[in-house]
């Protein structure tokens, strides 16, 4: 079913909504992303290595937040509908930014400006990116009715 609120949403009403779905998942995302970084740094792994750590581990923050999120605000019967449609809606995202442009933009940054700016930087980079894709498709999945 169609959301006709859609049609005349401001983009200021927009930016909120897409904040209270994300944001609470990009807080957990930054805090394990430096976690990752610097855990894989003090093992002793090469830049490139603590890239892809901060990338990984910054998924499980992130994706951990959006499955309790979607898992929560769900009616009871719809759960796993609800969990099932975050890999829809990130899937595409996911993969690009996991194993191209997250890694490539955390480490050109953290080697450009050291790690604290560095992993912030480079995180912001990759979420643009990877944004730009997932919000496109939770907005296509809202004009089919299929999300919230």
């Amino acid at each position: 079913m169609r959301d006709d609120r859609q049609i005349t949403e401001s983009l200021p009403a927009r930016l909120n909504r897409w904040l209270r779905r994300y944001g609470p998942a990009e807080v957990a995302a930054v805090a394990t992303s430096y976690g990752g970084f610097l855990a894989a740094s003090a093992m002793g792994a090469p830049l490139v290595g603590a890239a892809y750590a901060a990338a990984m581990v910054e998924n499980v923050g992130f994706y951990g937040v959006m499955g309790l999120q979607a898992a929560w605000t769900a009616a009871p019967g719809r759960r796993w509908r609800a969990v099932a449609l975050l890999l829809v809606e990130f899937g595409p995202a996911e993969l690009l930014d996991t194993f191209v442009v997250r890694p490539a933009a955390i480490g050109l940054t953290v080697w450009l400006l050291g790690p604290a700016l560095g992993i912030l930087a480079g995180k912001l980079v990759a979420d643009v990116a990877f944004y730009a894709l997932a919000i496109a498709t939770h907005e296509h999945l809202r004009r089919k009715g299929v999300a919230d």
